[in-house]
């Protein structure tokens, strides 16, 4: 991993803070297109000027990194370029998932362009090369700090299928407002690039309703199949975010021993690694999903959502364990669905 930050050796001027009254710059021409490699350097320094050091995904401040990120394929960056050949914004796609899906995200743009539309044009782009790439869907965490990202996932025709409670760290910047109050919530925004196909899908039977107005939401016809015991040994896989406190632990094969191996990683993460936030997806083409989902929630992980087709094998329930609990206040959200679908997930918390 290549470890040249970009506030190291780069001068002060293009590192600066961007200005909350800065002026708008000339009408013109963008191109907007596919970063080029020697434009890295520049990504990273837009992203610096915007978050401050506090971005949750560290690679962005890492030119290298970036570049070979996108030489490798795993992550899409595209970028719309003033007429004066500077980087005036950037998007990008992330391969991160095992299922065909990828994340929209690191987005940005310098203060002096905005209001021109160049997000929307760089997101069109995007899903173009996603179509191409055969992929069944993308999403995007949506930030609650404001309604804007929430305003530009809707204006694409995504649907609302998670609420992730707390998954980036209070220190996080947005537009130089202060820290915030507490981590900060996303909502979890999913568009299908290829139409879905129906599925049996298996969910504890008190969270049956929501489920159903999620797929309704996606135009995704759906059938809850019986619950069945776990049996067999079953697998797990725990990827931990130090910088951002937060650990996610996933299974493809729920067994009898799924249940011991998550209570016993989610102790050791808090306990030992001092995460403040522990997410848990479950297959729900699983009939044992909804017996250890309900298990896990005398443990205090409660329902956030479904993320469709992220893994290999299809769509996941995703739980959540906090360490402490968040208010409903610093949540902003855009219409009546997210506002309902946080008011549920805060309420299952509190229920625990």
């Amino acid at each position: 991993l290549h470890e040249n930050h970009v506030a190291d050796g780069t001068d002060s001027a293009s590192l600066q803070s961007f200005s909350a009254d800065v002026s708008p710059a000339p009408k013109q021409e963008y191109e907007v297109r596919r970063m080029h490699s020697a434009e890295a350097e520049q990504v990273s320094q837009l992203m610096y000027r915007t978050y401050g050091n506090s971005y949750f995904n560290a690679d962005v401040y890492y030119p290298r990194r970036v570049a070979a990120q996108n030489e490798r394929g795993v992550v899409l960056s595209y970028v719309a370029v003033a007429e004066d050949g500077k980087v005036a914004s950037h998007y990008a796609l992330e391969l991160n998932q095992p299922g065909p899906v990828a994340e929209g995200g690191q987005a940005v743009v310098d203060p002096a362009h905005r209001g021109r539309g160049l997000m929307n044009r760089m997101k069109e782009l995007a899903l173009d090369d996603a179509k191409k790439l055969g992929l069944l869907g993308w999403y995007a965490d949506a930030v609650t700090v404001h309604t804007l990202t929430q305003k530009s996932n809707t204006s694409h025709g995504a649907q609302l299928t998670a609420v992730d409670l707390g998954i980036a760290p209070s220190k996080e910047v947005f537009d130089k407002t202060n820290k915030q109050p507490q981590r900060v919530t996303c909502l979890l925004y999913f568009h299908w690039i290829q139409p879905p196909t129906p599925r049996t899908i298996h969910v504890p039977a008190r969270h049956q309703e929501i489920v159903r107005e999620i797929y309704q939401r996606l135009e995704c016809p759906v059938e809850f199949g019986e619950d069945c015991r776990p049996s067999g040994h079953g697998t797990l896989a725990v990827k931990v975010d130090a910088g951002a406190a937060r650990a996610n632990v996933s299974t493809d094969t729920i067994g009898e021993n799924t249940l011991h191996l998550i209570r016993q990683s989610r102790r050791e993460l808090v306990e030992r690694s001092h995460v403040e936030v522990v997410f848990v997806d479950l297959p729900l083409k699983d009939a044992a999903t909804p017996i250890i989902a309900e298990e896990l929630a005398a443990d205090g992980f409660g329902f956030l959502g479904i993320a469709p087709s992220f893994s290999v094998n299809g769509d996941l329930l995703r739980l959540v364990y906090l360490v402490q609990p968040l208010a409903r206040e610093p949540i902003h959200t855009l219409d009546e669905i997210a506002g309902r679908m946080v008011d549920y997930t805060l309420v299952e918390q509190k229920s625990l």
